[in-house]
């Protein structure tokens, strides 16, 4: 079985901070801890200013955060990107996985949450996602949006979501318009949710595995419970210790976790376990939800688990950030000089400017003219690129992102097109690909073998899209391995002969007030050429004389006004149909900064992150430090019963050590509460050479000589006595 060896940067913290370091992670996870109870997780054989070194050293070592709170109150907190690996260092697992034979399956995996996301991003593209005046998401859209999901709601049941909408969205629904926003493909709109193509190339010029890790560092922190138990067990079993293909129980990991202090212990009192059992239950029924694991039942009867092959990884590239690689020659010529208005709703979701391809089709006729303010031109001379995990060219659409038809196509950019007009997607095609596939053919099937069919209403949903049928069919021929079957390509043809003989054109319709005016306008000799009079009061506009005619009018004191009627929407700042600029950012994929404040969920506020303020002086750790008798540090002495008690008390005052000597032996003791009438000291005693801290109670005659232990001092010079009592196993 592959382990996983300690974090390097945890073996180079000192013995004291990975104590503390320890503590904090077994009782909070990568939970918040307020900074005021963090004494009580201080470790039995550290003091106080002990403890306060080590949270500096964990601080600068950027193993802990420090946050604060509106009002002031200050938070520990371990970054979720040190969690995974602080929790491997500490608490190395060693499962037993169990038989083949041994284990019922009780609940198959479903389609992967890469391909259900596909599928979210192809529904919203071509069906789209529209809000009530409410703010709500139609009704009707969700239950579609439902039904071609694979996930249900059984699977996410026992996830706790915070939905923020005053009416729950089904949670299969919740789950995929969550993950879109949260990454960023889509931004919500006044009318709706829109697709974001520029970030949409890059999400999709990433492999699978990508996909699929970035999403599980958003899953298993956005959904899981947020209880430290639970953390602590989603990240257990996403360790290499639990590789793909192999059963384990469930029951046996929670008793580990209870006795390696990662869970609380069990009992018929409290219900402490049986909720650790229920969310690790909801937790695993989530992961066969999103096609990551199987679930089934043990000879025993206990409810064991297995990764699926693509086993999400938390390790390896930074969460929110994948470089795919670019090729050199990825390069492309934009132009756009308006804007396009919103029509994600009415089955839009790209720009209408398609790519022009190269190919030996008659030519198509040229689209509709440019119209100030609603359409964009977008023209791309697209040279070579590569097809595995590249990005999109600057102003292509999210239908048609392919290339020329004679360039050659590796063989893991081919699929397979059937005589019945289906076309089989093996898993090595890359996603950029499917979704070009996706514009022309309906999706079937999107686990494992993927498959679409090709139909005329595709084509033409295509054409009305900004593509010609000609383009279309080269593209296929171009990725198809072996070409189209010929039955299939003369369908096709044949289909494409009915597309495009007709079309419907937007005009401008210029309405005048009077007959006078119109009368005007009419014998302007500048205007013949651009208007055409088609009653006592109205003229069409050629829309690329736009310009010219308010200019005329203007001068003529007939300016018409700035908006034009049924355009109000055209003036909405969010335009996500481009055009498209090629830059650096845009060649990876990044989360949002603000991933955690979007979405369908209600985000938890998130307290603002302290600087750094360095390392702790000496007068700040032992404030009055100059006026103590240096004597008390230097000289190992037997004192006066007075003065004896006198150094014990500046000790518990500091929360420093104290060594002292017993009966011929040498100890560290930790002061911790003095009474007096008798005078008595309670505290932590450290043996030499032992290991081992016991509490005990002293009255100043029971020790002999004795000195104040400084803790900065001790700290530089050696170590070694605290890595007696604390060791990464």
């Amino acid at each position: 079985m592959m382990r996983q060896e300690p974090d390097a940067d945890i073996q180079k913290l000192t013995p004291e901070a990975q104590a503390v370091l320890q503590a904090i992670c077994a009782e909070h996870a990568a939970s918040p801890c307020a900074a005021d109870s963090i004494e009580r997780l201080r470790p039995a054989f550290l003091c106080r200013a002990e403890q306060e070194l080590a949270l500096n050293e964990l601080l600068m070592a950027g193993m802990l955060e420090l946050r604060q709170k509106m009002w002031g109150e200050k938070l520990y907190q371990i970054p979720q990107q040190r969690f995974p690996r602080i929790v491997r260092s500490f608490w190395p697992a060693r499962p037993q996985s169990l038989g083949e034979t041994d284990v019922q399956a009780q609940l198959a995996a479903c389609t992967g949450l890469a391909a259900e996301l596909f599928r979210g991003l192809l529904f919203t593209a071509r069906e789209g996602l529209p809000l009530t005046a409410k703010g709500l998401i139609h009704k009707k859209q969700l239950g579609l949006l439902a039904g071609q999901l694979s996930v249900q709601e059984e699977h996410l049941a026992g996830l706790k979501l915070n939905q923020a909408s005053s009416e729950p969205y089904p949670l299969p629904v919740t789950v995929i318009v969550d993950l879109m926003a949260v990454l960023g493909l889509i931004s919500r709109s006044s009318s709706g949710y829109l697709i974001d193509i520029t970030k949409l190339q890059c999400w999709l010029a990433l492999t699978e595995q990508e996909m699929t890790d970035t999403l599980y560092r958003i899953v298993i922190s956005r959904y899981g419970s947020p209880e430290p138990a639970g953390q602590h067990f989603r990240h257990l079993i996403s360790t290499a210790e639990f590789p793909p293909g192999e059963w384990f129980a469930v029951p046996p990991l929670l008793e580990w976790m209870i006795q390696s202090g990662l869970a609380k212990e069990q009992s018929v009192a409290g219900p402490d376990g049986p909720e650790l059992h229920a969310s690790a239950m909801a937790w695993l029924r989530c992961l066969a939800g999103f096609g990551w694991c199987d679930l089934g039942y043990s000879a025993k009867g206990e409810p064991c688990f297995r990764w699926k092959a693509v086993k999400p990884q938390l390790d390896g590239a930074s969460a929110g950030t994948i470089e795919p690689e670019i090729s050199g020659e990825d390069t492309g010529i934009v132009k756009a000089e308006e804007s396009q208005p919103d029509e994600a709703f009415g089955g839009t979701a790209v720009p209408e400017g398609w790519p022009e391809h190269e190919h030996d089709y008659e030519q198509e006729q040229e689209q509709e003219q440019e119209q100030e303010q609603v359409q964009v031109q977008v023209q791309v001379q697209v040279q070579e690129e590569s097809l595995s995990g590249s990005s999109l060219k600057p102003g292509e659409t999210g239908a048609d992102w392919g290339l020329p038809a004679e360039f050659a196509v590796p063989a893991a950019g081919r699929f397979v097109v059937q005589p019945d007009f289906e076309v089989l997607v093996p898993p090595e095609v890359p996603y950029t690909l499917r979704w070009i596939l996706a514009g022309y053919a309906e999706l079937l099937h999107n686990q494992d073998l993927w498959s679409f069919r090709l139909t005329r209403e595709m084509l033409e949903s295509a054409a009305e899209l900004g593509c010609p049928p000609g383009n279309a069919i080269a593209w296929l021929t171009a990725h198809a391995q072996g070409g189209l079957p010929e039955q299939v390509e003369l369908s096709l043809r044949q289909w494409a002969k009915g597309i495009g003989r007709t079309s419907l054109s937007e005009v401008i319709l210029l309405s005048c007030a009077g007959e006078q005016e119109s009368g005007d306008i009419a014998a302007h000799p500048r205007l013949q050429d651009i208007l055409t009079r088609i009653g006592p009061l109205h003229f069409i506009v050629r829309p690329e004389s736009v310009g010219q005619l308010r200019k005329e009018l203007a001068a003529a004191g007939l300016a018409p006004p700035r908006i034009i009627g049924g355009r109000e929407d055209a003036l909405q700042p969010h335009n996500p149909f481009g055009p498209f600029e090629r830059s650096a950012a845009s060649l990876r994929y990044e989360l949002p900064s603000t991933a955690a404040e979007r979405g369908l969920l209600g985000a938890a506020a998130c307290p603002k992150l302290l600087p750094l303020a360095g390392t702790a002086q000496d007068q700040e750790l032992l404030p009055g430090e100059d006026a103590v008798p240096q004597m008390w540090f230097n000289q190992w002495r037997q004192y006066h019963v007075t003065t004896a008690q006198k150094v014990m008390e500046q000790a518990l005052g500091w929360g420093i050590k104290v060594r002292i000597s017993m009966q011929g032996q040498t100890a560290d003791f930790i002061p911790e509460q003095i009474s007096g009438r008798p005078w008595r000291v309670r505290g932590n005693l450290l043996r030499s050479g032992s290991g081992t801290v016991e509490q005990i109670q002293l009255a100043a005659e029971d020790w002999q000589e004795m000195k104040l232990l400084h803790p900065v001092k001790q700290r530089n010079s050696s170590s070694s006595r605290a890595a007696g009592y604390v060791m990464i196993r």
